[in-house]
Order: C-alpha cells, then sequence, then structure tokens
C-alpha cells in the first residue's frame, strides 16, 4: 500500500509538471490524477486561452477553402465553432445534436437529436467538434453528410482518420476536460 502510495506521489508529481502538446498547462485549477484499477489517468483541464489558440491555429490550417458555412457538433462544437466563424469569416452556423455518452461518461448508442438539412450530402459545409477520440461520432455523421468536411481541435490517434483537420495531437489516454464542462467548474 506504501509502495502505491509513493508511486502515485512521484508518478503524479512528473506528470503534472510536464508540459502537454508544447503548451504549458494551467496552475489553477491543477491537473487531476484519477485512480481507476490502479492505472493513473491525467486529466488535462484546459483554459478558455488553449481553446481559443487551437481554435486560430486551426483556422490557419483550413483558411485556403471556402464553405457556405460551419455546423457545430453540440455541444462541445459550440465554443469551437464561434472562434472558428470569426477566424473564416463565415456567418451560417448550424448545428447537428448527437447524443452518444451516458451518464457514466462512456460511449453507447448513437441518438440524432437534431441534424441540419444540408443539400448535396453536405458539400461546402465544415462540421467542427472539440476532440475526436475514437471517431465513432464523425464517421456517423459523415455516413449523413458524406461530401462534408470535419474538423476538431484535438485529435486522439484512434480517431484521427476520422478529420479532414485539427490542431492539437492528443495521447489516447489522456482525458481533457473543456471549460465548458461541469467537471471544470468544480476544478475552481
Amino acid at each position: 500500500m506504501l509502495k502505491n502510495i509513493l508511486t502515485i506521489i512521484i508518478v503524479s508529481s512528473a506528470i503534472m509538471t510536464k508540459p502537454v502538446h508544447g503548451v504549458e498547462t494551467m496552475t489553477s485549477p491543477p491537473a487531476a490524477l484519477s485512480l481507476a484499477t490502479e492505472t493513473l489517468i491525467l486529466k488535462n483541464y484546459l483554459s478558455h486561452t488553449q481553446i481559443r489558440d487551437a481554435s486560430i491555429q486551426l483556422a490557419a490550417t483550413i483558411k485556403h477553402n471556402q464553405y457556405h458555412g460551419l455546423v457545430a457538433i453540440t455541444r462541445g462544437g459550440l465554443g469551437p465553432t464561434l472562434y472558428l466563424s470569426e477566424q473564416l469569416e463565415i456567418k451560417d452556423i448550424r448545428t447537428i445534436s448527437i447524443s452518444s455518452y451516458g451518464n457514466d461518461g462512456k460511449q453507447g448508442h448513437f441518438t440524432i437529436i437534431h441534424k441540419p438539412e444540408l443539400l448535396n450530402g453536405g458539400k461546402g459545409y465544415l462540421f467542427i467538434d472539440d476532440l475526436v477520440d475514437s471517431g465513432k461520432t464523425l464517421k456517423l455523421i459523415r455516413s449523413l453528410y458524406p461530401k462534408a468536411e470535419f474538423a476538431v481541435l484535438y485529435a486522439k490517434p484512434k480517431g484521427k482518420d476520422a478529420t479532414d483537420f485539427f490542431a492539437v495531437d492528443v495521447p489516447q489516454d489522456e482525458w481533457l476536460v473543456f471549460p465548458w464542462e461541469p467537471d471544470w467548474f468544480t476544478q475552481n
């Protein structure tokens, strides 16, 4: 038991002082570590500034393309869509609402709550989300709008192939907590 506690302290102090994605992590709230079957999971609490900076970086990679409009994948895509709409100077903003996560935080059955009417398979529209993890949500949306393009701020290795553009690579086992999530508020 003591050995496990010492290991956690040593590992957590090394993890919490390491910069994430080449960008310094926030000092407040601190990174939180959870123990789940003896596995450490780093929770990276992102700031609004990090979201804005990643959005600007993402916009720079897609600026050469012309879009009729943007489609925010709710709820996570709402914030990045606001920033990208300003950067790309696009005012036609729509939403698609898909529920895929249960109260336990695990991805389960997909339910389409709302989808926009887009002509020509979504050609000329850019769908935006905050994160691609497994890629399942983006692949489902792509099946509905096969001619649309997709952009996310943060991409994990398992889902990277589901998006056309992304700003920041993140490790598969890293847990990102966005400023609009309840967990972020409880840490402040």
